[in-house]
């Protein structure tokens, strides 16, 4: 039986507390990726429940990317549908100038043209070039709290990559368990590594791990790859008519480590709509609704409160001018749960799905960014 708030108005999922309005029949159904085991620290994992704070009707419609994983799980209305996007937006609002400068991949990146370029426009022929990427891969890594990132507390990194055009998927995960949990994904079965066995063994339950697309590290919230330019324009054209949410500052040149990358530092801030309700990371949402796809099928991954906007430091290859890392740390809404998610991205673009690397021991995943760990 599932555990109710003394108020009797919500219930604990396991993860989080969810509304009785949007309870399955049955509460074990509610999670749709068990794990063997849970793994505190986790966003998709949550500890004992504490009594949720009671929230105003605004509030309930901007739950974050867990919540909304869950939602669709078990069938219920989608966040995504039911929250406003004030009707679609102008989309000449907010364009850059005509003409404004930017740097295509192949010419010349120097700190004196990057301080040249116009930023938004800059930005926007990123952000373009990541959505008309055939395959997008993503490894990724979730915190709690700013605090559980500089620790590395209970840290996991998953990777995921979707080839939208044949609908297929790989995924791995290295969760830093002692000894780490190793998991992959070969020819559709799951497999881990047995640190007991020293070997890779075939997991002993039957799960959707690797039959199921993920939503957990699916996107940066921002972009999805797979699309074609009209889209990716459709996207741009929405984010440019949500006024005061995409904020992009001055790119630089970024040496370390022997190598050269671009970086820009983008905030996406909160804003509040039409409906008087305060909105983020549901607004790239809303963007990616405009291309024609559904964020459940194609799976939207979203760490983020809806409600919360994004503080995103981008790292970007000099030669093809696509990120490669990214740093994303929550900007609150000041009308919301004040959220301190971090999650770290380091990006790949293959021409085909890769195959997991398993060989003769755990092969734990690394993820790192070009300034190190050190929180901007």
């Amino acid at each position: 039986m599932p555990t109710y708030s003394d108020d009797g108005q919500w219930w604990w999922d396991g993860r989080s507390w969810q509304p009785v309005s949007q309870q399955p029949s049955t509460a074990p159904q509610q999670q749709p990726y068990a794990a063997p085991q849970q793994y505190a620290g986790q966003p998709q994992y949550a500890g004992p429940p504490q009594q949720p704070k009671k929230k105003g009707p605004a509030l309930l419609i901007v739950a974050g990317a867990v919540v909304l994983v869950l939602i669709i799980a078990v069938g219920g209305v989608l966040v995504w549908k039911n929250t406003s996007s004030d009707g679609g937006s102008d989309t000449a609002a907010g364009a850059p100038p005509a003409g404004a400068k930017i740097i295509e991949p192949g010419q010349p990146v120097t700190a004196q043209a990057l301080s040249e370029v116009h930023p938004q426009a800059f930005h926007e022929s990123v952000i373009k070039r990541q959505m008309t990427a055939p395959i997008g891969q993503l490894r990724t890594s979730q915190f709690q709290t700013p605090a559980d990132f500089a620790s590395r507390k209970s840290m996991s990194i998953t990777d995921v990559a979707i080839d939208h055009k044949l609908d297929k998927f790989s995924y791995q995960q290295s969760i830093m368990s002692s000894p780490p949990t190793e998991i992959r994904c070969v020819n559709g079965k799951e497999i881990y590594w047995s640190d007991y066995e020293k070997k890779w063994t075939p997991w002993r339950y039957e799960r959707p791990t690797c039959s199921r697309k993920p939503f957990i590290g699916t996107g940066d919230a921002i972009v999805s790859s797979g699309l074609s330019a009209e889209q990716a324009d459709k996207a741009i054209a929405y984010l440019r008519g949500a006024t005061g949410f995409v904020n992009p500052a001055q790119p630089t040149l970024l040496s370390v480590g022997g190598r050269s990358y671009v970086r820009q530092v983008v905030d996406f801030k909160p804003v509040t709509r039409a409906d008087g309700n305060s909105y983020g990371s549901a607004i790239p949402m809303w963007a990616f609704r405009e291309t024609g796809n559904d964020p459940a099928t194609w799976t939207w991954g979203n760490p983020f409160n809806l409600a919360s906007g994004i503080h995103m430091v981008y790292y970007l290859d000099t030669a093809t001018l696509l990120p490669v890392a990214a740093f994303q740390s929550a900007i609150p809404s000041p009308k919301a749960y004040q959220e301190q998610t971090v999650q770290l991205i380091n990006y790949a673009y293959p021409a085909a799905l890769p195959q997991p690397k398993l060989g003769n021991g755990p092969n734990t995943m690394a993820l790192n960014l070009p300034e190190g760990w050190k929180v901007p």
